[in-house]
């Protein structure tokens, strides 16, 4: 009588380990994974759609397409234009990893001028990601991907 109470106990417990195991699968799967940070996951048509934790004002909008052939970036903003306009701007980035930053990007555009900072890129997936300031923590940009850019011709 004892053995049968230690097998049922022991088949218990292992029913409940196997059931709060497959419990947490289910909870990470809805999550997207994250991707390693490197051009060809960067690869594609953003759009910021979050700027230091606010959603972007109404008649504004920022796209950045990166293409990871000869790491190139086009970028189209109505940020500081009349909202019926925009500004273009292309030019190169670069990715680099800091042991203590993570992988973060620069950007040079066509005139040679730098992008106004560093940006570490944390949590990549292939739908969105987030982009934070090297030099201004506080600086960050929420990204998601997009199928095309309205403004490119």
């Amino acid at each position: 009588m004892k053995n049968i109470l230690n097998r049922t106990f022991t088949l218990l417990a292992a029913a409940a380990m196997l059931f709060a195991v497959s419990c947490s699968k289910v909870q990470t799967n809805d999550q997207e994974a994250l991707l390693e940070v490197n051009a060809s996951n960067l690869h594609g048509n953003w759009q910021l759609v979050g700027f230091n934790g606010e959603f972007l004002e109404e008649g504004t909008s920022f796209y950045i397409n990166l293409n990871r052939s000869g790491q190139e970036f086009k970028i189209w903003d109505s940020m500081t234009s009349i909202p019926s306009s925009y500004n273009y701007s292309e030019g190169t980035f670069a990715l680099y990893t800091d042991p203590e930053l993570g992988t973060y990007i620069r950007g040079i555009d066509s005139v040679k001028e730098e992008w106004s900072d560093l940006y570490v890129i944390r949590e990549l997936t292939h739908s969105s990601m987030v982009w934070v300031g090297v030099n201004n923590p506080s600086f960050t940009q929420t990204f998601i991907r997009v199928s095309a850019i309205p403004f490119e011709k």
